[in-house]
């Protein structure tokens, strides 16, 4: 794909009073701030040495097996039991992102994009990580369903309705009431209040906005969520169920670098800038 530039067609020629404005965003950051991703400091410990992905054993949790009642006779010994282990990998992601601007679109447009492009680097490497999560989640379910049978995925076709997320919910079976949050698509959320099945509780803080809640958890509403065929999937998860660590950008030109390039544009030069952001994601109990 060509090289794209921010050019005069792109930016505005304002008259001598009018300001440049910018449109917020409006897809939803909300995945951010619900309490599903969580970090662990000893990831970046792990990456220090180099390697593509990092190996993360565990301990599997103690079986079922009732215990036994004792007695005096020496010579009846107890069966030993053990306790099986694990190995998940989480895969490091080092990702780039490039803007250039010429120096003319500054001049015509009376405003500097460089400026906006700076100010706006969390915003998009927020949503251009979603993305990332976005991906990582299908790519679960895709290997439930190919090697478990689905035996997580509810299939609901291309409705949803309030038994689907019970439903949902008690695939885990005692563990159903450890979700905590549901990812949807705006459509999804859309039945749902049509069936007037959505509450709306205030947040802590005093005059903050309304969380919208279906049975207790609480609804995460994106367009970002796959859609395919008509079919919207929806995600459950449990608090901190996704491990996200964000690392050092250790390049020379760090997580944004500038670069002059002053014959371009034909001599009235060329502003590049390229972000660069290093990540650890990962769902735990995968690889």
């Amino acid at each position: 794909m060509a090289d794209a530039y921010t050019r005069i067609a792109d930016a505005i020629v304002p008259s001598v009073y009018a300001q440049y404005s910018f449109e917020e965003h409006v897809q939803s950051l909300e995945i951010y701030q619900a309490g599903i991703l969580f970090s662990d400091p000893s990831i970046a410990s792990k990456l220090s040495m180099g390697g593509r992905s990092v190996d993360m054993p565990g301990w599997k949790d103690l079986g079922n097996d009732p215990s036994e009642p004792v007695n005096d006779d020496p010579a009846d010994s107890i069966e030993m039991k053990k306790i099986g282990s694990r190995r998940e990998v989480a895969a490091r992601n080092v990702r780039a992102q490039a803007w250039g601007v010429p120096d003319l679109t500054s001049i015509l447009a009376g405003d500097d994009p460089q400026k906006l492009i700076v100010k706006r680097q969390t915003e998009y490497w927020q949503r251009a990580n979603k993305l990332t999560l976005l991906g990582i989640l299908k790519g679960v379910v895709a290997d439930n369903i190919a090697n478990d049978a689905g035996d997580l995925v509810r299939v609901t076709g291309a409705s949803i309705v309030d038994t689907d997320i019970i439903e949902a919910a008690y695939l885990m079976g005692d563990r159903a009431d450890k979700f905590k949050t549901i990812w949807m698509h705006s459509k999804q959320m859309k039945a749902l209040k049509l069936a007037d099945l959505i509450d709306y509780v205030p947040s802590s803080e005093q005059g903050g906005p309304l969380i919208p809640y279906y049975m207790g958890l609480r609804c995460v509403v994106d367009d970002d969520i796959p859609v395919a065929a008509g079919v919207y999937t929806a995600f459950m998860f449990k608090d901190k169920a996704i491990l996200w660590n964000e690392l050092p950008v250790n390049t020379e030109g760090g997580p944004l670098e500038f670069d002059r390039k002053p014959r371009q544009g034909h001599g009235g030069g060329v502003t590049e800038m390229v972000g660069r952001r290093h990540f650890v994601p990962h769902v735990p109990g995968t690889r």
